[in-house]
């Protein structure tokens, strides 16, 4: 290919998919330039999406609670009492099966850390706080985000409470925690 050809190639694929020319060439220098041979496998950029549908299986109850009740529940071990949140179907310590059971959203935190930066689409505002909530009445720890205007005043042993977002969908972060005052 000429040089301009290449520059158009390069143009059309940064146009196309948001794609930085200085990736393209890191990626493709080799094919554009002849160096590949002609049996070689010829690669090119392309993108995919794909929607599916998700079975969220013996949680499913945990999920819906969230999005149609604005209720968090937990799951007992009916043989140790175990209580775990995010709910699971089975006892990991006795592999018996569980139970629903309600909770009342309010918990401590038992770990965190504080994030400055974030790839995640649910995250708008950095710094955040990355934490493992132990909620009331239950044996087990959740993993959560923060988002808090003064993240030097979130620490272990901080009170938190969930709150409900007024759009939810049947995911885990149809809630958040916010401290207690």
């Amino acid at each position: 290919m000429k040089d301009h050809e290449i520059e158009q190639w390069y143009s059309y694929y940064h146009e196309k998919f948001k794609i930085p020319k200085e990736y393209l060439r890191r990626d493709y220098e080799a094919e554009l330039s002849g160096k590949n041979p002609m049996e070689a496998p010829l690669e090119i950029p392309d993108k995919m999406e794909i929607f599916f549908k998700y079975s969220l299986g013996q949680q499913s109850r945990f999920f819906r609670e969230l999005r149609e009740n604005k209720k968090i529940f937990g799951a007992k071990c009916i043989k140790c009492g175990k209580v775990y949140c995010p709910p699971r179907a089975n006892c990991h310590l006795c592999y018996r099966q569980t139970e629903w059971v309600p909770l009342e959203g309010n918990g401590v935190i038992k770990a965190c850390t504080v994030q400055y930066y974030t790839t995640s689409a649910f995250i708008k505002k950095v710094p955040f706080i990355c934490a493992y909530v132990q909620l009331d009445g239950t044996d087990s720890l959740m993993m959560t985000n923060m988002e808090v205007e003064d993240v030097s005043r979130v620490k272990v042993g901080t009170r938190v409470k969930a709150v409900f977002r007024e759009e939810r969908t049947g995911s885990i972060t149809d809630f958040y925690f916010r401290p207690v005052e």
